[in-house]
């Protein structure tokens, strides 16, 4: 029986603080869909480091290619803003970056399950960056877990209200 899929996120990861950037509390970040335009429009947003959500203001965002600089109100030197190198930078859906056709936010994917036929194989954890495609990381039932490539040779259908992933070739997960 196919479930429904939980419902999305009202917030999604567009980029993540990579470094410091000069003397005065500056933060260097890239684009987690390498398109930085959704970023430059930015002014409040929420910082995601492990389990601790940190909303806060931006003074000012400017394009850096390849990738932005933001100025987090409050934060002044380079030793505060170093804290918060590796957070998530977290928004709603409607300031996250435009989906082209065929394209999926990554937190959609991770709330469905691959099914090949009318079994289900299991549910998707994350997607990885790999190269030409990205990868479904996909944990079954008994707790094995595959890589599959988000590729029309192995994907299908894709089902975001049902969360339901059709697998086309199940050599992959033998």
């Amino acid at each position: 029986m196919i479930r429904k899929a939980a419902e999305p996120s009202a917030l999604l990861a567009v980029g993540v603080i990579a470094s410091t950037h000069g003397i005065a509390g500056e933060l260097r970040v890239k684009s987690l869909s390498g398109q930085i335009g959704h970023l430059l429009a930015l002014r409040a947003v929420v910082l995601k480091k492990g389990q601790v959500e940190r909303p806060v203001d931006l003074e000012w965002v400017r394009r850096q290619d390849p990738g932005v600089i933001v100025k987090v109100a409050g934060l002044d030197t380079p030793e505060t803003a170093r804290a918060l190198v590796g957070s998530e930078i977290l928004v709603p859906r409607a300031a996250a970056a435009p989906l082209d056709v065929g394209e999926y936010y990554a937190a959609d994917l991770c709330r469905c399950s691959l099914w090949f036929g009318e079994q289900e194989v299991g549910a998707i954890r994350s997607v990885w960056e790999g190269g030409p495609a990205q990868l479904l990381e996909v944990v079954g039932k008994e707790g094995k877990t595959w890589l599959v490539p988000f590729s029309e040779h192995f994907i299908g259908d894709v089902d975001l209200e049902a969360g339901k992933i059709s697998l086309k070739e199940d050599e992959i997960i033998r």
